[in-house]
């Protein structure tokens, strides 16, 4: 009998750290202290904690796949270094003209967590910085919506 776990589904860009548009610059990374704290609740709770990243500047040619996971893997190694572990990231390269079906707020990028690694989606949570994105994808699964808004400290 395979058991499920729970999971903390997080965004990327404006929640764990500062939202440079169509940026694969490592160099720029500024991580938010309130999203590493989130996180290392839930997983003190035993939450397996997973990204998932709507990541256009892809296929708009932007940064290439290998670039995002350069910055990804900069990305988990600081979150590392501050006591925060991911256990994977999902991303989607397509733009919203695409019309894929892993753009969030479309689900494709949960379920495919859900089944790579056996999670109950049902008693799982979502925290993002946008409610039609990540709060329309939380609320298509039936899962709990955290809403992160950061001060700007411009």
């Amino acid at each position: 009998m395979v058991v499920l776990k729970k999971a903390l589904f997080i965004d990327r860009d404006g929640t764990i750290i500062k939202d440079i548009p169509y940026s694969a610059d490592a160099g720029r990374i500024e991580i938010y202290h309130d999203a590493v704290d989130l996180m290392k609740r839930y997983s003190g709770e035993g939450y397996l904690i997973v990204i998932i990243t709507n990541q256009s500047g892809i296929n708009r040619g932007y940064f290439t796949v290998q670039e995002l996971k350069i910055f990804n893997d900069v990305l988990i190694h600081y979150l590392q270094n501050m006591g925060v572990h991911i256990d994977a990231v999902y991303f989607c390269p397509h733009t919203p003209e695409e019309n894929c079906r892993c753009r969030k707020p479309e689900t494709g990028m949960v379920t495919a967590a859900a089944t790579d690694l056996n999670i109950d989606i049902k008693n799982s949570v979502m925290a993002g910085d946008r409610e039609d994105m990540d709060g329309g994808l939380a609320e298509r699964l039936g899962m709990r919506f955290i809403l992160m808004k950061h001060e700007q400290s411009e």
